[in-house]
């Protein structure tokens, strides 16, 4: 299989659970594992433990899920599927803690949703839209922010290390939150799109 045809069953297979439901078919549990094992931090994940079950839990605050892996021992971590195959987890890491620390502000403006059109046809659930940062386009400025700020890998020492039963990523510096936040807030703009046309631009 190719690595988009893995993903793709794997996010098939988590769209067939209902949350906090568990992956019942063993064809379905033999497979996610073989999956995993592709990830280069599966090791860390399973610490040399056997699986025994995969659930799908409610992760971070987009109201997304994902898959919950849980060892012998009765501990569980996070995996995500999307995330096998990246090319470069460090600057993955560091651009997930970045959207972590502007979760609030997101969050905040998709309070302010109102129906509007896009091409004629009316948008007027919260759930078919998605937040947009244009002027500049999210990547764009905290490659400018990062690079402003000492680099990938000096800020990478700066990213919590994730703890089990959590997939929250994030810096733990509070200086570089607030400048990182600010200097958002003067850099860029939000707007409504619908989900996808905004996958398409992304």
């Amino acid at each position: 299989m190719t690595q988009k045809e893995i993903k793709d069953k794997c996010k098939s297979i988590l769209g067939s659970i209902p949350n906090n439901g568990y992956v019942e078919k063993y064809e379905d549990f033999k497979f996610l594992l073989e999956a995993f094992a592709l990830c280069p931090y599966y090791e860390m994940k399973t610490k040399g433990q056997k699986i025994v079950r995969i659930q799908k839990r409610s992760s971070g605050s987009y109201n997304t899920s994902c898959f919950f892996l849980i060892r012998e021992d009765g501990t569980m971590t996070d995996i995500s599927y999307s995330k096998m195959f990246r090319r470069n987890p460090v600057l993955d890491d560091l651009l997930s803690a970045l959207r972590y620390a502007i979760d609030p502000i997101i969050s905040d403006y998709r309070k302010s949703f109102v129906p509007f059109e896009y091409e004629g046809v009316l948008f007027d659930n919260i759930d078919n839209v998605d937040v947009d940062h244009y002027n500049l386009k999210f990547k764009e400025l905290a490659s400018v922010w990062i690079e402003a700020n000492g680099g990938v890998e000096h800020l990478s020492t700066f990213i919590n290390k994730t703890d089990d039963n959590s997939s929250v990523t994030c810096l733990v510096d509070e200086m570089l939150v607030a400048d990182f936040i600010q200097f958002h807030n003067r850099n860029t703009h939000l707007r409504f799109l619908p989900r996808k046309v905004n996958q398409k631009l992304h």
